[in-house]
């Protein structure tokens, strides 16, 4: 039972990636081609939106590594 529900979902998640493809091309062939500024700066961003999220992993990796997020102890004795 389990090996069908598993086929039975991966069937509706490709039909729906075929739907989707055929859906976007043909959207991307009706409309008009964009001038070349326009596509310099979507692709200005796209490299900025890499970066930045690159940037930001890397930042993360090093918070662990260095052990900003470990937990916060105190040596105190707690007030009474």
């Amino acid at each position: 039972m389990r090996h069908t529900n598993q086929w039975l979902l991966g069937a509706i998640l490709a039909a729906l990636l075929v739907m989707t493809t055929w859906y976007s091309v043909a959207v991307w062939q009706e409309t008009p081609s964009m001038p070349f500024y326009r596509n310099a700066i979507l692709a200005g961003a796209a490299i900025l939106m890499l970066v930045s999220g690159c940037g930001l992993i890397a930042l993360m990796f090093y918070s662990r590594r260095k052990g900003y997020d470990e937990p916060v102890r105190s040596d105190r004795t707690p007030r009474e």
